[in-house]
């Protein structure tokens, strides 16, 4: 008789006999089936949020024309950072490294082709430096000019207050 055949042949004795192990994982089993059918229950109850994010920022709506990015929806977007137009679109152009000109009513141009998804990136990298708390990452919180110079990040949140680079 082969080793394999025994210990199949050991296996199905161990399952013939009242084994109170066997019976204990099963009971286990059942409850935890019982506990994940009971979670899905309450989960389903719960009603559904939209976002914990309250910072909702639209994408930046571009045009390109030739070798000009034309910038439609930027003072919609100060608006809800609660900036200045002026000084994301300082921000944006030191980042990128070309000029701007004003064209009407919250329209900007940018000299060069520039993809939407780098406008995203550097509105993005302007809300982690100069809109979100970095204490409690709050969007709450205003820019203050001190009077040497120095500008500061004041969260209304939770009252901290952080030097930012200014431009």
């Amino acid at each position: 008789m082969s080793l394999i055949s025994r210990v199949r042949g050991q296996k199905a004795l161990l399952k013939s006999f009242h084994n109170p192990f066997l019976r204990k994982v099963k009971e286990t089993e059942d409850r935890e089936e019982k506990y994940l059918e009971w979670l899905d229950r309450g989960l389903s109850r719960v009603p559904k949020t939209e976002s914990r994010d309250r910072l909702n920022v639209p994408d930046v709506e571009c045009i390109n024309e030739k070798t000009k990015t034309i910038i439609q929806n930027l003072n919609q977007i100060a608006n809800i950072l609660n900036r200045d137009p002026k000084h994301l679109l300082k921000y944006m152009t030191l980042r990128l490294a070309t000029p701007y000109s004003e064209i009407g009513e919250g329209r900007y141009v940018l000299k060069g082709r520039i993809l939407s998804k780098q406008l995203d990136a550097v509105v993005s990298d302007y809300i982690k430096s100069y809109v979100e708390c970095p204490v409690c990452k709050k969007p709450d919180t205003k820019l203050s000019r001190e009077k040497r110079g120095l500008v500061q990040l004041v969260c209304l949140s939770c009252g901290a207050v952080s030097p930012v680079k200014s431009f």
